[in-house]
Formats: C-alpha cells, structure tokens, sequence
C-alpha cells in the first residue's frame, strides 16, 4: 500500500530530500492521506502525524537527521503501538503492509486538516507547562481519545472518537489472523 504524507512547510525544510511531488492518479491507502508537522518539546524535534479520514493521530518523538533513512520502519514501529495501547488488534506485519510505501510530498494546503492540526498542536503546548505536564506518549493517547462530529462542528448527532474510527476501518480490511486485507476487492 502506498501512503502519502504531506508535510508542513517547517517540516519540508527539515527533510528536503525526501519529499517529492505528488501526483494526481497517487493511490493511497486504505487510509487515505496523511499531514505531518513539526514541533518542539524541550530543544527537541518531535514530528505529529494526523490522519484526516480518523482524525487519528501519532507523534513521533526526538528525531533527529541520522533517524530519516529509517523513518518508514520508525513510523510503523510507533503506529503499531498506538494502535495496541488504543485497543486496536493489528500485527506489526499487518501496519508493515499499510504502510509498505511511504511517500512524503509537499503541504496539500487542507484548511481542515491544518486546522486539526493546530488544535493538537495548542493541546500538546498546554499540556508541557510544568503545572499540566503529561508525557506526549500519555498526550497521544487523550488526542485519540477525544470526541469529535463527523459531521463538522456545526452538528453533533455523529459523535465519535479517533481510536473508533481507526478501528472501525482497519477491522473492514484486517482481520487479526491475517496479514493481509480480508476482501482485496474493498481496496477498490
């Protein structure tokens, strides 16, 4: 599965190399695209990953340049285990095959997505002042868990979290004693 991330401006700057430009016929995954940012905590460059069909989210934290040519393995790693402490029932093999290729390309400008984004971003902040402390593994972990209205903010009658719409999508697809998608015809 080829999954695309479009990267902040700040963030491009940092990893010049690695993005590309994207295409128009790109297929992506079953989860459709992805935005990541940059962010600091503490002089350190922690990456947010946010996924706009789930509103999931994964951070990344302290990378550094040496870390780049293995980020596709790290991003696996970490999503794997967001998945299991949300409650999520996926093998490793199983996010290897989600995100077999990833392809960093430039910001796609999405104004929701952004403003997601910076949602998260004001939570992550508020939550490192020494008085509300939380580890961002603990932050990561409350932002799945937050409610949010699939149908905008204007109305609420479909209430749901992150971590469920994670779940829901990837159980069309998984199933926990394979590592490969259940109907390969759903990809379509």
């Amino acid at each position: 599965m080829s999954t695309a991330i479009h990267v902040s401006k700040k963030l491009e700057k940092l990893i010049k190399k690695y993005v590309t430009p994207s295409g128009s016929t790109e297929n992506t995954g079953i989860l459709g695209k992805w935005n990541a940012t940059v962010f600091f905590t503490s002089g350190r460059k922690n990456w947010l990953l946010y996924n706009p069909k789930t509103h999931y989210s994964l951070i990344l934290e302290n990378l550094s340049v040496k870390d780049l040519p293995n980020i596709r393995e790290m991003i696996a790693e970490e999503l794997q285990l967001q998945l299991t402490v949300d409650s999520i029932d996926t093998t490793q093999e199983q996010v290897n095959w989600l995100l077999d290729e990833i392809n960093f390309h430039p910001t796609d400008a999405d104004r929701s997505a952004i403003a997601h984004i910076n949602q998260l971003l004001y939570i992550i902040e508020f939550h490192q002042h020494p008085e509300y402390y939380k580890s961002l593994a603990e932050l990561n972990f409350d932002l799945n868990d937050r409610i949010f209205s699939l149908d905008g903010s204007s109305r609420f009658s479909q209430l749901t979290k992150p971590k469920e719409q994670m779940k829901k999508i990837l159980g069309v697809y998984l199933a926990s004693s394979q590592d490969s998608p259940n109907n390969h015809s759903l990809l379509n």
